[in-house]
């Protein structure tokens, strides 16, 4: 019996090394009482009980799988002892047991961290944000299977209670954010959960959540100013156009009215016998000299302005914007008019 007792007292001493100073559940504490009562049966079922009640934290379900697999040790059931510190090692890899515990309670131990240094990764879960922003990628790496669920808590930093999602445990999970949460700054924790509830793995924490800040929104600069207003006036190109097309017109009146006078010109009403055609018809003559330079003007004109017209609209239809800022309004100036853009 004195034996025995000593050896709980050097299983005692052992685990308590690596558990941390924290408040723990009610279940750990009795399952803790019957371990220094070295009363393996008792702390294998407290265990037990408290891992099935959920909710333990990840230090505590590390601590409830070594309380479990040390009584179950005790109890010859090697096996089980061994799944049982995988968990543990899995929740904490830098578990660690005293060398002068009894080969019988170390064995499953050692197997367990055999499993972990041959696998190919160690149990984690992370995140990070989609290219879209508005999703949250999430990544488990669980070798032994042992998560069957992942929790993501999310809110606005520093509020609370903060809304809880469940996951699926996938090795990738693409979430969409909640439109909540989109266009501000957030915070979230990740929680990879046994069957029961209890914590494994974790990205952020409740007291210390992945904080995610949008970013600054910013006054158009000159250049983005440029991008949004530049637009391509037609002002002058129609103007020209319509003041072209007009003196054309008015070249066509009075080439006719030309046309009129030298018909008149040319007609028995300047052929009387006696006078000369020019002294019969002189004020005939001078209206078509008039309406053929008037003719020519305007014609040549309506060219030149047409002209005009078709150069403005190739080589300067479109003006730089020129950048005017207000506040948190920015307008810039193109070709006749002014254009807006107002943030808020």
């Amino acid at each position: 019996m004195k034996n025995r007792a000593n050896l709980a007292l050097l299983c005692g001493m052992a685990v308590l090394t690596a558990l941390p100073a924290q408040a723990q559940s009610h279940g750990l504490i009795q399952a803790e009482r019957s371990y220094q009562d070295v009363d393996f049966p008792a702390t294998h079922l407290q265990a037990l009980r408290a891992l099935q009640a959920g909710g333990a934290t990840r230090s505590e379900t590390a601590r409830l799988y070594v309380l479990l697999g040390i009584s179950a040790a005790a109890l010859d059931n090697a096996e089980e002892a061994k799944q049982d510190f995988v968990v543990a090692l899995a929740a904490n890899p830098e578990l660690k047991l005293e060398s002068s515990l009894s080969p019988k309670l170390r064995s499953p131990y050692l197997e367990a961290q055999g499993y972990w240094s041959a696998a190919s990764a160690r149990l984690s879960i992370t995140a990070k944000l989609g290219t879209d922003a508005t999703h949250l990628i999430v990544r488990l790496v669980d070798p032994a299977s042992l998560v069957t669920k992942v929790e993501l808590q999310t809110a606005a930093p520093g509020a609370t209670p903060r809304a809880s999602f469940e996951l699926v445990a996938a090795p990738v999970t693409r979430f969409p954010l909640p439109r909540s949460v989109r266009d501000r700054d957030y915070e979230y924790a990740l929680r990879a959960l046994d069957g029961y509830g209890n914590v494994l793995a974790e990205y952020g924490a409740d007291a210390d959540p992945i904080l995610v800040r949008q970013p600054l929104t910013r006054a158009p600069t000159a250049s983005s100013a440029r991008a949004v207003a530049p637009r391509r006036s037609y002002f002058w190109p129609v103007t020209l156009g319509v003041m072209g097309f007009s003196a054309l017109a008015g070249g066509v009146v009075f080439n006719v009215k030309r046309e009129r006078a030298a018909h008149e010109w040319n007609g028995p009403g300047c052929e009387t016998a006696g006078l000369s055609r020019l002294d019969q018809c002189a004020a005939v003559s001078h209206r078509v000299q008039t309406d053929e330079r008037l003719s020519v003007a305007f014609y040549a004109g309506g060219g030149a302005l047409l002209t005009a017209g078709v150069i403005a609209l190739f080589a300067g239809g479109s003006h730089e914007a020129t950048p005017l800022r207000t506040g948190l309004v920015s307008c810039a100036v193109s070709g006749p008019g002014v254009s807006c853009l107002s943030q808020f």
